[in-house]
């Protein structure tokens, strides 16, 4: 048991790194786009859109995760009722679940602080810098609404592919299920 919660926190920081890593590959290239090209002039990018998008994007999330949540216990109790597998597998498939709405939660605060970042950049977009340091070329509003863009974006296909991939879980237990009767 120890060893398994110790493998899981190792999967987790890799995890996490992963994300920290990607996430930043994202931000560097979109300061390269934005300090290159006309692509922060776009009207998505404006704050008032980019909190709608958010919005929606939320939305949206928050209702497949609901949606998600209503097939927990249809899937549990298929998992725990099938013949053909064994207690193993059966836990196995029963983290797999939980890892999966693990993962779903985990895009649902990333699009949650996307909001609220793009709500900071554009309250410090129209504040006088104090310090008079000069950081305006490096354009990190800008560079922050585009990779925020990218990210929820791909958190939100994320949270799809998921509730899809737990769909498929419980229509293949349907289909053993009949198959067994």
């Amino acid at each position: 048991m120890k060893v398994e919660k110790t493998k899981m926190k190792t999967k987790q920081i890799k995890r996490r790194l992963l994300l920290v890593l990607f996430v930043s590959a994202i931000g560097i290239i979109s300061n390269y786009l934005v300090r290159t090209t006309p692509v922060s002039s776009f009207s998505i990018f404006e704050t008032v859109n980019l909190f709608t998008y958010f919005g929606v994007l939320i939305g949206f999330a928050l209702t497949i995760y609901t949606f998600g949540l209503s097939m927990v216990s249809d899937i549990k109790s298929k998992i725990d009722t099938h013949k053909k597998l064994t207690e193993d597998q059966k836990n196995q498939m029963y983290s797999i679940l939980v890892s999966g709405f693990g993962e779903i939660k985990g895009d649902i605060w990333l699009i949650f602080y996307s909001i609220l970042i793009v709500i900071g950049f554009a309250i410090a977009k129209e504040i006088p810098n104090p310090f008079g340091w000069q950081v305006e070329r490096f354009k990190l509003p800008e560079t922050a609404n585009l990779t925020l863009f990218v990210t929820s974006t791909i958190a939100m296909w994320d949270i799809m592919q998921t509730l899809f991939n737990l769909s498929e879980i419980n229509l293949e237990l349907n289909k053993d299920e009949k198959a067994s009767r």
